[in-house]
C-alpha cells in the first residue's frame, strides 16, 4: 500500500487498537518512538475512562504506568493486543491534516479521542477525535467503503450535526486527505461562537447521505471546551471603529491553543444595510500584523451573522507563538472574480441574488528554467521565484514574497499548463512560511512534466481596495 505520507497512527490506527489483524507490510514505522504530547494523550484519554470507572481506579491506573513504558520502550505494536485495544489514538487526524496548512495549532494536544463506528450500506465511518474551542468544533473522520470512493471533498458533516439537541448550521471549512481507493480521513470544522456553546456540550451526528448513498449513521458524543479555554487568553479591547458603511465595535480578541480570534459586532449606517451577499459589511476583510510587524495566517473561515441593521462576525488567524502587545489591522474590500448569493427565508424558499463582481488580471510568465522570475503584483508588490524543483512526483516552488502583505501575497501563485489549465497542488493547498524570513514561502504542486511547457501566474490584486487609510491597532492589555 502507497504510504502517502501517513505513518502507522495517522494511516491506519483504529484497525491495530481495535485487535484486528493487520500484515506487517502495512505499516512502515512499527517502532517509532512516541512522542511526549502523544504518552500525555494516552495519560489523558486513560485518565477520562478512570473518572468513569472508579471501581477499576487502581488496575487503570497501573495501566498508564504500562502503557506510557509500553510506548516509550518498544512501540505499539500486536505483541500486548490488550494494551492495544484499550489506549485512545495516539495520532492526530486533525493535527496532520490542519498542520499542512502552516498552521501551528495544538490540535493534538487538547483533542478528545472518540474512535467510534458504524457501518451501513457497504461504508463505515468513523469519528476519530473532536475538539471545541471558544469559536469552533473540528471533527477529526474516516471513511472507508467496500468500493472505490471519491469526491469526499465536498462531503458535509454540518448538515447533519445537533448541539444540545439543537439544530444547528453554522459556517465552516474542512480538509481531507485519501488513503487508498477505499478509505478517506477527513478534519471538518464549525464555527459555534454565534451559537454559545457551553464548557461541555453533547454531540449528535445522524448522518443519512454518503454522495448518495442512504443509510443510517448515528452517532452522539459529548465535547469539552474546559482545558483548552482554561489555556487561552482573552483581550476585552471595547474598540470602535469607523467605516464608511457602518460602525464596528472589537468586542474580544482570544489567543487559543488552535487559533487566534477577533470577535466584532457592528450597526449599519444605513437603515437598509447587509444586502450584499457577498459580505456583512463593506471592508470585512483583515490583514492582521503582531508587534514585530509579522503577517498573521488566515487560517479557516470566520462565521457571521445580520439583518439589515446590525451583523456579528469574527476574523481567525493561526496560533501565534508569543501573545503580542498589540495587533495592527489593515481591513480589505474584496469584490469577487465571480459567484453569487442564495438566502433561504423561514418556510424553506430560497431566492438567488447576483453580486458585483471584478475579474483581476493574471500576471504570468513562462517557466524556463532561468531564476530569479519575478511577478509583478500591482500596488502590492511582486513575487520573485527563486527555484522550481520537481523530485518524483512533486514539484516544488521556492519564492520571495516582497509588499506590504507577504503572506496575502504568497496565497495567489499558481502554475498553468500550456493548455492554460491549473495544475493541482500536491495532495491539498499547503503554503509553508520560513520561520526565520517570513517573506519566504515554498508551495508544493503536481509533478510536472519536463517535456511539456508552463508557466508561473499571480495576479495584479485590481478587484482589492487595501484600506491604508482604515488601519487600526487592537491594543492587548
Amino acid at each position: 500500500m502507497k504510504n502517502n505520507n501517513f505513518n502507522l497512527e495517522e494511516k491506519d490506527i483504529y484497525k491495530l487498537f481495535n485487535g484486528i489483524k493487520i500484515e506487517e507490510s502495512e505499516f512502515e514505522d512499527m517502532n517509532r518512538e512516541v512522542s511526549t504530547i502523544e504518552k500525555e494523550r494516552i495519560k489523558k484519554n486513560l485518565n477520562k475512562k478512570i473518572k468513569n470507572k472508579k471501581n477499576l481506579k487502581k488496575v487503570k491506573y497501573g495501566s498508564i504506568a504500562a502503557a506510557v513504558a509500553l510506548a516509550c520502550t518498544i512501540g505499539i505494536g500486536t505483541a500486548y493486543p490488550t494494551f492495544a485495544k484499550n489506549i485512545p489514538v495516539l495520532g492526530s487526524i486533525i493535527q496532520t491534516l490542519n498542520g499542512r496548512y502552516g498552521d501551528s495549532g495544538e490540535y493534538e494536544k487538547y483533542s478528545e479521542v472518540i474512535d467510534k463506528s458504524i457501518t451501513d450500506k457497504g461504508i463505515t465511518v468513523t469519528i476519530n477525535e473532536v475538539l471545541a474551542d471558544d469559536y469552533k468544533l473540528i471533527i477529526g473522520y474516516t471513511i472507508k467503503s467496500d468500493e472505490k470512493i471519491k469526491d469526499l471533498e465536498v462531503f458535509n458533516l454540518n448538515s447533519f450535526l445537533k448541539i444540545n439537541g439543537k439544530g444547528f448550521c453554522g459556517s465552516g471549512s474542512a480538509t481531507g486527505k485519501y488513503i487508498d481507493d477505499y478509505t478517506y480521513v477527513g478534519s471538518e470544522e464549525t464555527n459555534i461562537n454565534l451559537f454559545k456553546a457551553p464548557k461541555n456540550f453533547n454531540v449528535d451526528l445522524k448522518i443519512r447521505d454518503i454522495l448518495g448513498k442512504k443509510g443510517k449513521w448515528n452517532f452522539a458524543f459529548s465535547v469539552s471546551r474546559e482545558d483548552i479555554v482554561k489555556n487561552s487568553i482573552t483581550f476585552n479591547p471595547n474598540k470602535k471603529i469607523d467605516f464608511p458603511d457602518a460602525i464596528v465595535n472589537i468586542d474580544k480578541t482570544v489567543f487559543s491553543p488552535v487559533g487566534t480570534y477577533i470577535s466584532l459586532s457592528g450597526n449599519y449606517k444605513d437603515e437598509n444595510g447587509g444586502q450584499n451577499p457577498s459580505n456583512i459589511f463593506e471592508y470585512d476583510y483583515w490583514i492582521a500584523f503582531d508587534d514585530k510587524g509579522v503577517e498573521l495566517a488566515p487560517i479557516g473561515i470566520g462565521g457571521g451573522t445580520s439583518n439589515n441593521k446590525s451583523f456579528n462576525s469574527q476574523m481567525n488567524y493561526a496560533k501565534v507563538k508569543d501573545i503580542p502587545k498589540y495587533l495592527t489591522i489593515i481591513p480589505c474590500k474584496i469584490t469577487p472574480s465571480g459567484g453569487g448569493g442564495v438566502s433561504v427565508d423561514k418556510d424553506g424558499k430560497e431566492t438567488h441574488h447576483t453580486i458585483e463582481t471584478k475579474k483581476p488580471k493574471e500576471i504570468s510568465k513562462i517557466i524556463d528554467g532561468k531564476y530569479p522570475i519575478e511577478l509583478n503584483q500591482g500596488k502590492f508588490g511582486k513575487l520573485v521565484i527563486k527555484e522550481i524543483n520537481t523530485k518524483s512526483d512533486t514539484t516544488t516552488v521556492k519564492f520571495t514574497a516582497i509588499g506590504k502583505v507577504p503572506h496575502f501575497q504568497a496565497e495567489c501563485l499558481y502554475i498553468k499548463d500550456e493548455n492554460g489549465e491549473r495544475i493541482n497542488f500536491k495532495d491539498h493547498y499547503d503554503i509553508r512560511r520560513n520561520e526565520e524570513n517570513s517573506n519566504e514561502f515554498e508551495i508544493d504542486f503536481e509533478a510536472l512534466d519536463q517535456n511539456k511547457k508552463y508557466s508561473i501566474c499571480t495576479n495584479d490584486f485590481s478587484n482589492v481596495e487595501f484600506g491604508e487609510d482604515l488601519k487600526f491597532k487592537i491594543e492587548l492589555k
